[in-house]
Parts: C-alpha cells; structure tokens; sequence
C-alpha cells in the first residue's frame, strides 16, 4: 500500500461512492479543492485507490489555533475498510503538515468516523450538529506541536 499526493480529480469519484452515495458527482466538488495550499492524499492498493482525505489551510474559531488546516473529503472504499489505509493516510497528512508548520488539523467528523479519529489522537469538541442530507457530525481536532 502507498500513500501520496493527488489532485481533487483523482479522488472525487470515491468522495462519491463514500460520502454522496447517489448524489451527483458536482455534490463531491469543494470550493478549496484548487487552493494553492490544498493537498489532497490517496491510499492505494496497486493501481486501486482505497482511501482518501483532502487538506485546506482553514482555522476553526470554536478551536484556539495560529495555522490551522482542515481535513474534508476522508472516505475509504467499503472493500478496503480497517485495512490500515486511513490510518497511514492520515500519518503521511500529519508528516506533511509539521513540515507546513500546522499547530492543529480539524475535522468535521461523522459519527461511524469518532472512534478512527480519537485513534488519532483527535478530540471532540462541543456539542453534536447536523449537516444537511448527510446527517450527524462532531467537531474534532488534535494538535501537531
């Protein structure tokens, strides 16, 4: 399994599959996708990709942080699931932002996502909220240095 940078092209149609089953392709387009600053990073299995999770420079105001960086887009193919290709995804993500000097990554994480993201090191913060035709989510974050 290898982990690398890709652009939003690449892995959209996993977005798809993972977090907009029978959406249209468009509800996968993120308006940072393109950012100077965005990466976006796939595990792949060979020539398959099985993971994936987009990063934008974006501070949280609800969490203290001088440069922030937010984590959107994180899907893996339901074939390829507690593979370990989240979780080394993640640690590729984690190397590439102390090198961007990120004090903190944050997410907007749904509910079957908590536990992967306390696993982490990530932590909740405040209350439960609903995003529109995709359901419950909690804020969480965890500190780089």
């Amino acid at each position: 399994m290898t982990v690398h940078i890709t652009n939003a092209s690449e892995i959209r149609p996993l977005r798809n599959l993972v977090l907009r089953p029978n959406q249209p392709i468009e509800t996968t387009f993120y308006d940072l996708d393109d950012h100077l600053k965005t990466f976006h990073l796939a595990s792949k299995v060979g020539d398959v990709i099985v993971s994936i999770g987009t990063f934008y420079a974006e501070n949280d105001l609800d969490i203290q942080m001088t440069n922030g960086y937010r984590l959107r887009g994180m899907a893996t193919h339901p074939k390829y699931r507690r593979n370990g290709a989240a979780a080394k995804l993640m640690r590729k993500a984690f190397q590439i932002l102390e090198k961007k000097n990120c004090d903190t990554i944050w997410c907007n994480a749904r509910l079957i996502a908590i536990d992967f993201y306390k696993s982490l090191g990530f932590k909740e913060i405040g209350p439960k909220f609903n995003i529109s035709e995709i359901g419950p989510h909690y804020k969480m974050y965890k500190r780089l240095f």
